[in-house]
């Protein structure tokens, strides 16, 4: 793995492990990155459960005017009600997330 590759890897990393909406639903135990074939494979601890569940995300990068976005097309998951509830409320939406400030330069840069 390059040093490039690593270094992009970890900004997705630290992204998904900061984001609101995963610290308000539960904790990343464990996550894996493939810049590659853009996917985060992720367990995460939901709040109230005793045991981790694996999701996956599908994103990519998007240089807008503004900067870098983040955006994160599809996201699965391994149990099936939630795997259900995701695409009921998802569907063919994506979500985007600016990456502010100095990261959304390098990111302009390396993605």
């Amino acid at each position: 793995m390059s040093l490039l590759s690593n270094f992009r890897d970890k900004a997705v990393e630290r992204f998904v492990r900061n984001h609101e909406l995963v610290k308000k639903f539960g904790e990343v135990q464990t996550i894996s990155i493939d810049s590659e074939n853009g996917t985060i494979d992720a367990t995460i601890l939901l709040n109230g459960e005793i045991s981790s569940i694996r999701f996956r995300a599908y994103y990519y990068f998007d240089d807008m005017e503004k900067g870098t976005d983040i955006v994160i097309r599809k996201i699965t998951c391994e149990r099936q009600w939630i795997d259900t509830a995701l695409d009921y409320w998802l569907g063919d939406k994506t979500l985007r997330y600016n990456i502010p400030g100095l990261a959304g330069g390098i990111a302009k840069i390396l993605f």
